[in-house]
C-alpha cells in the first residue's frame, strides 16, 4: 500500500520523464462507467494487534474459504487529465469448508492516476470504504482498504477492454475482544470493459 502512495506521489515525474507516454485525451469533467467480474482469492487473516512476529507476519491464518467470484460497478469523472474519482459498489461471495456463504458488499471511494501508452492505459487506484459482510445469520460493517492496478487496452474512444488486480484488506473490530480484531487479505483477479463518455 505504500508502495503505492509513492508510485501515485510519483506519477507526474515518471509521466514526463517517460518517453513513450502519452497525454491524456479526457479532460475536466468526462465520465467513466465499467463493469468488473472474476475470481476472488482468500489469502490469509493477521491479527490487528501487536506482537508482530516474523513468522506470524509470513505464515498469518489461513482464512479456511474457497476461492470465490467478484463483481462491481464503478462511475468516475475526470478532475484532471490523468485523475478521476468515483464510486465503486462491489460484491463477491466465497464458501467455507461447511458449505457456508461468506458475502461481502463494499461501498468505497475510489481515486485513480491513469497513465497512458496509446493504445494502453494503466490505471493505478486506491479505494476505501465500508463493506458489509454477512455470514450465516452474522453481519458486521468493516473497514475496507483497496490499492490496485489495470491494464486496459483502449479499443475505440468509447470502450477499453482489460485486467484488474486489486487487493482487499478488510479491517474486522471486535468490540468487545480488541484480541480477535483481524485484518482479511484478500486478492481479487478480474476482467473489464469501460465505457468513456
Amino acid at each position: 500500500m505504500i508502495l503505492l502512495l509513492i508510485l501515485c506521489a510519483a506519477a507526474p515525474v515518471f509521466s514526463a520523464e517517460g518517453s513513450n507516454a502519452q497525454p491524456s485525451q479526457y479532460t475536466l469533467g468526462d465520465q467513466t462507467l465499467s463493469i468488473n467480474v472474476g475470481l476472488f482469492v482468500p489469502l490469509f487473516l493477521l491479527p490487528m494487534q501487536p506482537p508482530y512476529t516474523a513468522t506470524a507476519l509470513l505464515a498469518g491464518s489461513p482464512p479456511q474459504l474457497s476461492l470465490g467470484a467478484v463483481g462491481s460497478l464503478c462511475w468516475a469523472a475526470y478532475v484532471a487529465p490523468q485523475v478521476r474519482l468515483g464510486v465503486e459498489l462491489a460484491g463477491n461471495f466465497t464458501l467455507s469448508p461447511n458449505a457456508n456463504t461468506l458475502l461481502m458488499l463494499p461501498i468505497m471511494g475510489k481515486a485513480s492516476y491513469v497513465f497512458t501508452f496509446y493504445p494502453f492505459e494503466i490505471p493505478l487506484s486506491f479505494a476505501a470504504g465500508m463493506n458489509v459482510v454477512k455470514y450465516i445469520d452474522q453481519y458486521t460493517i468493516d473497514l475496507l482498504l483497496r490499492p490496485g492496478a489495470s491494464f486496459y487496452w483502449i479499443y475505440n474512444s468509447s470502450w477499453s477492454f482489460g485486467l484488474n488486480l486489486n487487493y482487499w484488506f478488510d479491517m474486522q473490530f471486535d468490540t468487545t475482544d480488541s484480541t480477535q480484531s483481524r485484518i482479511g487479505n484478500f486478492l481479487e483477479i478480474s476482467l473489464s470493459a469501460l465505457y468513456h463518455y
